[in-house]
């Protein structure tokens, strides 16, 4: 609902932008909001990302957020070296009013609210849910520690149906054969 209302008002493009890269990436606000066009590259799929927290680089491979940062420039969109133009108020500010006029609470003190490092959560989570391993999110996260990540993956009733099937999965490479008749044991005399 969110992108949909940022979508329908072309002024909010700064703001649409960073909400698909947010979601995309796991990004943290400053980390999109400092990139240049020069740190992705649509040829390999790879986004490059500087974090001011940690003081570190890190590369990850993310097709979908490259070619939106391609069409993005081949649009003309952002600045002459960055891919945003707008502040961090800036961008708050429409995602507070899209989230709004949507029905849906926004504000990190607000009951049910949300705010753009949800994002960053929702991703990570989504990652987790589709099978990526804690270590593969650490990396994809720029986290120092497992210990950091697990703190951004709450209890997801979706993993305990992602085990049923896997633990299937695994009983029927051992020979378990489901909806039929137990095999018949051979009789000594």
């Amino acid at each position: 609902m969110i992108s949909a209302t940022l979508l329908a008002n072309p002024d909010w493009d700064d703001a649409l932008f960073f909400f698909q890269i947010g979601l995309t990436t796991a990004g943290r606000m400053a980390e999109i909001r400092r990139m240049r066009w020069d740190e992705s590259s649509e040829r390999f799929g790879t986004v490059k990302l500087y974090s001011s927290k940690t003081k570190k680089w890190r590369t990850i491979k993310v097709p979908a957020a490259a070619t939106l940062i391609a069409i993005r420039r081949r649009q003309g969109s952002g600045s002459e070296t960055h891919v945003l133009r707008r502040s961090d108020k800036w961008i708050r500010d429409v995602l507070s009013e899209a989230s709004e006029s949507s029905g849906i609470p926004y504000g990190q003190n607000v009951l049910g609210g949300w705010c753009p490092h949800d994002l960053r959560h929702t991703c990570l989570t989504n990652l987790a849910l589709a099978g990526v391993p804690i270590n593969g999110l650490k990396e994809f996260a720029g986290h120092s520690s497992i210990v950091e990540t697990q703190r951004y993956l709450k209890f997801m009733p979706e993993s305990i149906e992602v085990a049923a099937r896997q633990s299937s999965r695994l009983a029927q490479l051992t020979g378990v054969r489901f909806n039929s008749q137990p095999r018949k044991r051979k009789q000594s005399n």
